[in-house]
């Protein structure tokens, strides 16, 4: 499934190990373009989306559902 970033979201940055970087956060942008991607989470979230945008602060995010609800949508 393909979501729709309609909520700019501020979160902080992990490392390949999926620990949180001191410090470090980006954005995910309003209109970028995640798959979802169901074969396991590596931090705890309900959902894990990996990028499909080449400028983007994140290579994947994890989220709740309820995040998931309020800052995506669903487009394919």
């Amino acid at each position: 499934m393909k979501y729709k970033c309609i909520k700019e979201m501020c979160l902080p940055k992990c490392d390949g190990d999926g620990f949180e970087i001191p410090n470090e956060y980006g954005f995910v942008t309003v209109g970028s373009i995640w798959e979802r991607d169901d074969r396991g989470n590596l931090i705890g979230g309900d959902v894990h989306l990996d990028s499909l945008n080449d400028d983007c602060d994140f290579g994947w995010i994890e989220m709740s559902f309820e995040e998931l609800g309020e800052n995506f949508e669903l487009i394919a």
